[in-house]
């Protein structure tokens, strides 16, 4: 795209002047789970624009020797997407409060559930078919509205509005309560917007403005995404003002599906797939990921860690493989989210954004109620009743009604 000439100027939206938005896209209804939110890849989609870090070499903390205070703002990786969203609305409430710097600008990268993650969110193997541009609109939307209902569970009802006038789909997302509103997904075109609902926050003081995943490009270039000069510094002044609190990304570096047997399988000679991990007060935390879903914290530090880091210095090395962290073998993925199913409070899972590993998990778990069988969408419920070996055909509620007397209903046992 060309570079934004004069980011500045525009005037307000008549929807977002207002406060209103029309709602556009369908999200799901659902409820949050309670606390327990794109990835650089070689195909250029939308999902996958996120620039790889320059900057300086991090300051190497290997997790198993981290200091006492290191260990302590250690994170768990998110090993679904509703992790990810509960981990990321604590992190927004925490910044947001007073004692915490009282941030209401907030930034937020998320891993979006496209591609193979769509199907498992802890997956690394690379989708031959990338998502679209819809898809990952939809996706984006879906996971930022239940982060949003996460930080405020009582905020109400959630709209949506589309704002690109380009084939890009841009979004903006509001409760109710307007006590959070974001904006998904953004291009450099898109600033005024943000800059009008920032302006919405600073007049009623309680507003939490959230800019999830933008596009563009903030350095690394001669000529940025928001032009030289003036308007530049004008544009990155009024980005600096968005506190980053949360950041999950996935890197895939070399040859990634490269593999190793005689190191142990899971150590890359050549390569990985790592997620990197940052939440507001902590550091910088790198997970090599198995093929199996498994991962370890290899690597944390104060400093972003680079594609070049992690490529000549964490994928190289035995000691931040796999096969050099564990101790002993873990639990399996199936049971791993079958345990997550059946610890969660009936009707609290928010299947907006559950992954088909976990709904077939839930099946297994008999963990489904009521409750979640007419909040799954179609695509779940075809997911639940193929994980029960019955047919995925037919009309919405049809398939709802199938779903519901093989769980629910009096004759279910012959479904086991």
């Amino acid at each position: 795209r060309p570079p934004l000439a004069d980011p500045g100027g525009r005037t307000m939206t008549p929807a977002i002047a207002q406060g209103a938005t029309v709602a556009q896209v369908a999200l799901p209804a659902a409820v949050v789970r309670p606390p327990r939110i794109a990835a650089p890849r070689r195909v250029h989609r939308r999902a996958d624009r996120r620039p790889v870090p320059l900057g300086r070499r991090p300051t190497v903390v290997a997790a198993a020797a981290a200091s006492a205070d290191s260990a302590a703002n250690l994170r768990s990786l998110p090993q679904t997407c509703a992790e990810q969203v509960a981990q990321a609305a604590e992190m927004i409430r925490a910044a947001s409060s007073p004692q915490n710097g009282g941030h209401m600008r907030q930034r937020i990268q998320l891993l979006l559930p496209v591609n193979q993650r769509r199907n498992e969110f802890t997956s690394v193997e690379s989708d031959d078919y990338p998502a679209n541009d819809a898809d990952v609109y939809k996706a984006a939307m879906e996971t930022a509205s239940a982060m949003i209902r996460a930080v405020d569970p009582d905020g109400g009802d959630m709209s949506a509005t589309r704002v690109d006038n380009d084939n890009d789909p841009v979004g903006v997302l509001a409760n109710a309560a307007g006590t959070v509103r974001a904006l998904v997904i953004p291009n450099a075109q898109n600033l005024q917007t943000l800059r009008d609902l920032a302006a919405l926050g600073d007049a009623n003081g309680t507003q939490i403005t959230l800019l999830v995943n933008p596009q563009w490009n903030e350095r690394g270039q001669i000529v940025s995404d928001f032009g030289v000069g003036p308007w530049r510094k004008r544009a990155t002044d009024f980005l600096s003002t968005f506190e980053p609190t949360y950041s999950l990304a996935e890197y895939r570096v070399g040859a990634a599906a490269t593999r190793d047997p005689a190191r142990g399988g899971d150590y890359m000679g050549v390569g990985g797939v790592a997620r990197v991990l940052k939440t507001h007060g902590g550091g910088w935390q790198t997970f090599a990921m198995g093929a199996d879903g498994s991962s370890e914290c290899v690597v944390s530090g104060d400093a972003e860690p680079s594609y070049s880091y992690l490529e000549k210095e964490v994928f190289t090395r035995f000691e931040y493989s796999l096969a050099g962290r564990r101790v002993g073998a873990g639990p399996s993925l199936e049971a791993r989210l079958e345990s997550a199913a059946s610890e969660a409070v009936p009707g609290a899972i928010d299947w907006s954004i559950a992954s088909t590993a976990e709904i077939t998990a839930a099946v297994r778990a008999e963990a489904i109620v009521a409750a979640d069988v007419d909040a799954l969408s179609k695509t779940g419920l075809r997911t639940a009743l193929g994980a029960l070996g019955l047919p995925t055909s037919g009309k919405l509620e049809a398939m709802r009604e199938r779903l519901r007397e093989a769980l629910l209903g009096e004759d279910k046992d012959q479904w086991d």
